[in-house]
Parts: C-alpha cells; sequence; structure tokens
C-alpha cells in the first residue's frame, strides 16, 4: 500500500507569509541611508529599477523602492525619488510596480555532479511499502531485458521502509529481480541495498572483512544476526569498492565525465531561480574543467565555488597541491576552488553519525568519527597556514562538539593567526549546550531547508528516539545565538533536482511540511497535523532569505562583492513577480523570477 499523506493543515491555517516580525519592520530607507545622495557627476546609470520591495539582505534587512546598476555593479539603493539623479537620456528605467527585488541567491552547498550523472537511473515509487517496490521492479525487469538493461540503479527507498526482521537484504531485492545485478538507494544518500546477483559479481561474502576501507569504518556492508554473512546493505558507497569489476563483468558502465553541457543543465536550472553562486561540495577536475569552458564562452550564468574531498591525513600534501593546480589551471572570474571538504561522520538514520548517547535500542553504539580529534587538529592546522577554507560534513551531535572543541582549541593557540573559516554541513542534531558555540567560534552552520518537512530523515526517528528526533533540524536557537547559518539544496540526483529551487526550500523551511511529502501524523509531527516537531523549529522568512543570500556569501568568503543588495557589490539580483513575504505560504514554492540579473547581465527575462 502507498504511504497516504494527510490534507496539509497549512493551507487552513492563518497567513504566515507576511512580514510580522518587528525586526524587519518594512520601513523603506532614504538614499541618505544606503548610498550618497551626491550627484553623479553625468555619470548616469545603465538600468534603474524603481517602484519596487527591494530586500536588500544588507546587515540590518533594510527595505528600499530603487536599485540603479552601472555595468557590473550597483551604484544606488534608496527612495524612488533619489533614484532620478541615476536616470540620464540612455539609462533604461524599469517600473516595477510594486514588485519585489531580492540579492542573487546563493546555493551554498550541492552536487551537480551527481544531479547531471544519474539521468540514467530509474525512479522508485515513492511508498514505504517493500511489495509494491518489488511489484515496480518485477514489471521494470520485464519490460526492459538483460540485453537492454543489464544493471538495474534505482532510488529511492525510504530509509526506514520496513524490510522485515532482517532489515534491508538481497533476497528481497531477489523476489523481484535475479537476472541482473540490481541497486536500490536509500533517500539518506549514505546506504543502499543489492541484490544478490550483484553481490556475486561484486564478490561479496562472508569472507569479505567488514571495514572494507581502513581510512574510512563507516564504509561497510552490513552483516546479518550471525555476524558473518553479508545482507546486501552497503554503508557509505562501500560497494564501489569494487564497482570495476561489476561494469567489466556487464560489459556496460554509466557515464562518469562532467561535461559543459551537462553542467550547463544544472546551473542555469538554478540560474532560473535566481541564484548567481553555488558552492559544489565535491568539485572534481571534469566539473571545473566544464565551468571553466562554459565561462569563456558566455553559458555560465553563476558564480561557481567547489572543494576538494579529504578523507584521511595520507593524502591532505597531495590534496592541498590539487587544489592549488585546480586553481591555477580552471579558476578564473566566476570559477573558484579554495575548500577541503571532510566527512567526520555518517547519517543519523542509518547510525553511522557520532552521537553523544547511544542509537535507540543500540546499547553502546555512540557511532564513530571518521577523522581523530588529533587528525583533526592537524588538518585544520595545515589549512589555516594554506589560507584554505573546510567544509565539514557533520550529522550528530558528538561530531559537532568534538569540531567546535579543536577549533576553539586552535583559536586559544593560535591567536590571530587563525584564518580559517569553518563551515559545518548538515548538524541534523546539536546538544542544547552547543546552540551558542559556533557564534562565539566564527563557524558557518549550513543546512538543507527541504529536509525538515518529511521526507528526509524521518528514519532517524527509530535510531535517534522522539526527543532527539524532535531536536534534530532546529536552527532558531543558533540563530537567535548569532550564528551564520547559510541555506541550499544539496540535492544528489535527477530525480531531485526539482528540489534545488530555493523557494522550495524556504516554504518547507518556513512551514515544517513538505508539500509533496509531508510527515504522516503521529510521533515526530504536531499533534493533529502534518507539520514536523516542533513548531519553534519554524524559520521565519527574513532568516530563510539571509541564509541564502548574505549568510552563503559570507561562508565563501565573498560578502564584500555579493550577497545583499549595497552601493559598490555586484549587480546580483532578481525581480519577482510575488513578493516572498506577502504571497500565501503554500504558494512559496511557485515562485520564480521573472527577470534575473548577473553582474549587470540580464541572464533571464529582458529589460524590454
Amino acid at each position: 500500500m502507498s504511504r497516504s499523506f494527510p490534507s496539509n493543515p497549512l493551507r487552513k491555517r492563518p497567513h504566515l507569509g507576511k512580514r510580522s516580525f518587528a525586526a524587519a519592520a518594512a520601513v523603506v530607507v532614504t538614499a541618505a541611508v544606503l548610498t550618497s545622495c551626491t550627484s553623479p557627476d553625468d555619470n548616469s546609470a545603465d538600468i534603474v529599477f524603481k517602484n519596487g520591495v527591494v530586500h536588500t539582505s544588507d546587515a540590518e534587512r533594510s527595505t528600499a523602492e530603487a536599485v540603479a546598476v552601472r555595468g557590473d555593479e550597483i551604484v544606488f539603493v534608496g527612495s524612488m525619488n533619489d533614484v532620478d539623479m541615476y536616470v540620464g537620456d540612455n539609462t533604461k528605467v524599469i517600473d516595477l510596480d510594486g514588485r519585489a527585488i531580492v540579492p542573487g541567491l546563493i546555493d551554498a552547498h550541492t552536487h551537480p555532479d551527481l544531479v547531471v550523472l544519474s539521468s540514467w537511473k530509474t525512479e522508485l515509487p515513492a511508498t514505504q511499502d517493500l511489495t509494491e517496490i518489488q511489484g515496480f521492479l518485477r514489471d521494470f525487469a520485464a519490460e526492459h531485458p538483460v540485453s537492454e538493461v543489464p544493471y538495474i540503479e534505482a532510488e529511492y527507498y525510504d530509509t526506514g521502509m520496513d524490510w522485515g526482521p532482517e532489515g534491508p537484504n538481497a533476497a528481497a531485492i531477489d523476489a523481484a529481480v535475479s537476472d541482473r545485478p540490481v541497486l536500490l538507494n536509500d533517500w539518506s544518500g549514505h546506504a543502499s541495498t543489492m541484490n544478490s546477483k550483484m553481490m556475486e559479481i561484486l564478490g561479496i561474502d562472508a569472507s569479505t572483512p567488514l571495514v572494507v576501507d581502513e581510512t574510512d569504518p563507516a564504509v561497510q556492508f552490513t552483516r546479518g544476526e550471525d555476524g558473518v554473512t553479508p545482507t546486501g546493505q552497503s554503508l557509505e558507497g562501500a560497494w564501489r569498492i569494487n564497482s570495476e569489476q561489476l561494469w567489466d563483468e556487464i560489459g556496460w558502465r554509466p557515464p562518469e565525465e562532467v561535461t559543459p553541457d551537462l553542467l550547463e543543465e544544472f546551473t542555469s536550472y538554478l540560474s532560473g531561480y535566481g541564484v548567481t553562486t553555488m558552492f559544489s561540495a565535491i568539485a572534481g577536475e571534469d566539473q571545473l574543467k566544464s565551468a571553466a569552458a562554459l565561462d569563456e564562452e558566455g553559458r555560465l550564468d553563476l558564480d561557481f565555488h567547489g572543494a576538494a574531498m579529504i578523507s584521511n591525513l595520507d593524502e591532505l600534501d597531495d590534496k592541498v597541491a590539487e587544489v592549488r593546480d585546480l586553481q591555477e589551471q580552471y579558476g578564473g572570474d566566476h570559477v573558484h576552488i579554495n575548500t577541503m571538504k571532510l566527512f567526520l561522520d555518517g547519517t543519523n538514520e542509518i547510525k553511522t553519525s557520532a552521537v553523544l548517547e547511544p542509537f535507540e535500542g543500540d546499547p553502546g553504539n555512540t557511532g564513530e568519527l571518521r577523522m581523530s580529534e588529533p587528525d583533526l587538529k592537524t588538518l585544520m592546522t595545515r589549512l589555516n597556514d594554506e589560507g584554505m577554507d573546510l567544509h565539514i560534513h557533520i550529522c550528530g551531535d558528538r561530531a559537532y562538539r568534538v569540531a567546535l572543541d579543536v577549533v576553539e582549541e586552535l583559536k586559544a593557540e593560535l591567536g590571530d593567526k587563525w584564518k580559517l573559516q569553518v563551515t559545518i554541513a548538515h548538524a541534523d542534531i546539536v546538544d542544547p549546550a552547543d546552540y551558542s558555540r559556533a557564534a562565539e567560534l566564527g563557524i558557518v552552520v549550513n543546512w538543507t531547508p527541504h529536509w525538515g518537512g518529511g521526507v528526509i530523515g524521518t528514519a532517524a526517528l527509530d535510531t535517534l528516539g522522539e526527543e532527539r528526533f524532535n531536536r534534530m533540524y532546529q536552527f532558531n536557537p543558533l540563530i537567535d545565538a548569532g550564528t551564520v547559518v547559510s541555506f541550499s539544496s544539496d540535492v544528489v540526483s535527477t530525480q531531485e533536482k526539482y528540489r534545488a529551487n530555493p523557494y522550495l526550500g524556504m516554504q518547507i523551511g518556513h512551514t515544517r511540511s513538505d508539500p509533496e511529502y509531508p510527515p504522516a501524523e503521529g510521533p515526530g509531527t504536531v499533534p493533529g497535523t502534518s507539520i514536523r516537531e516542533p513548531l519553534s523549529a519554524q524559520l521565519s522568512l527574513e532568516d530563510l532569505l539571509q541564509g541564502y543570500t548574505l549568510n552563503g556569501a559570507i561562508q565563501l568568503g565573498i560578502d564584500s562583492t555579493t550577497g545583499s543588495l549595497e552601493v559598490g557589490k555586484k549587480a546580483n539580483l532578481a525581480v519577482l513577480d510575488e513578493d516572498l513575504f506577502d504571497v500565501e505560504v503554500e504558494k512559496i514554492q511557485d515562485i520564480e523570477p521573472s527577470l534575473v540579473m548577473f553582474e549587470g547581465k540580464v541572464v533571464k527575462g529582458t529589460v524590454d
């Protein structure tokens, strides 16, 4: 039986989208506040936007009526009357007629390669019923013989789906398809389950070491009750260790290289929503090379930032050299790499995160850190010396605390020599004792708001228990403490590419209810609703816009040139036909800019 979702109670609630927060009262500031009123001495603007609602995302979150652009920069932000001094004979004046302008948005953690290289994968039905998935696979295999599709990889199954007492296992897939290798990926992005045919080709049996990557204990195949027999479940991509055997055996391999045309499919999608800066959390050479090619051809309508992945100190020298080489080869005005990406733990749903208290029903198991504290300290020290940034994947509260402890120790030791920008990605659960520490230490926290509405992370109810589950995805305490919290899409496949829509992220972050997959009533939801607990975790639209703009720029170290609409910054902006702060909350996801400008160039819409 397919999952049955209750009607969304938010559709019946009072209007949540109005700006009702006292700190963000819609005060229209004058030019005297935002820019000098002195005459531009006939150096008029190229484009003037006037008679609008300009959400600046500056430090005061001020609101204006007009923006003037000359070349690639903003030369005026202020009142409609004062902007007239920037209107010359050749100035294009756009009367917004009350429409809104927002800064160019920033997707501060995403995976363009995984999106564009996964279009060949099969999409599973949205269900928690194993028999329905088995039926789907059976029908798919019947319609697509082995000669046509020698390998089936499908996504996603719900991480909390009931596979029976054995949990995710090969036999359940064998019952549907056994004539070719099959791999099913779960929603967490950190686990998958294969059938027996795939295990056979990969050589996975009782003799296979439990941990298949000595540098990363989280990369493993789960075992049955005997502690020996592999179940078919692969954690943290363990199956990829022997993937070459698979491709050689079946005489086929998936696309592996990002090309300029493929990358443009994703960058143009983001640009269409007003995203003018993105951060690829793991950017290989093919991504950077393709981004540079697009930029050279005038087809890259955003700033592309990337990170190189590091797993252990043995590769530190090589990784530092790699980042330097990639920047030298492909870096430019709009392509940048100066960041290392580290997985410090896994994920709460499959008990590979590092938590302070044992997982529910699993005494003594608090997960594992994928890098020790001393090694993390060495890594941070080296990156600080190199002038590079560090972006750390952290889901568990213990891993979060360890990272903060190391930063605190190094800041005390290095004093003014400490320059490293540390960003913690995800921070799914944070112990209340640590709520204020990221702000005190200058650590940026990055999160993906569309996770908070009912489809991502729900399996953690079983692994963390209800009390900790209800403390997941709470960022208001961090924001209230002064933490810079940035937002992102973190999409990893073609099937969820649509979730890179930042306005969908804002809607879910604001409501805690996914419009497509709202959580079923019960534990973990507000009683009588399909809203994820607790209501206090609903993010304000003001904080969401700030997180998608200025805070993302702070994370990437580019806030002096972008992230807000201020004089002297790049003219990155979007004109919205529906104001984020006035539209009904269930329609925020439908917002799409009618005009997008990147560095003064109109890349969507027209000024004619």
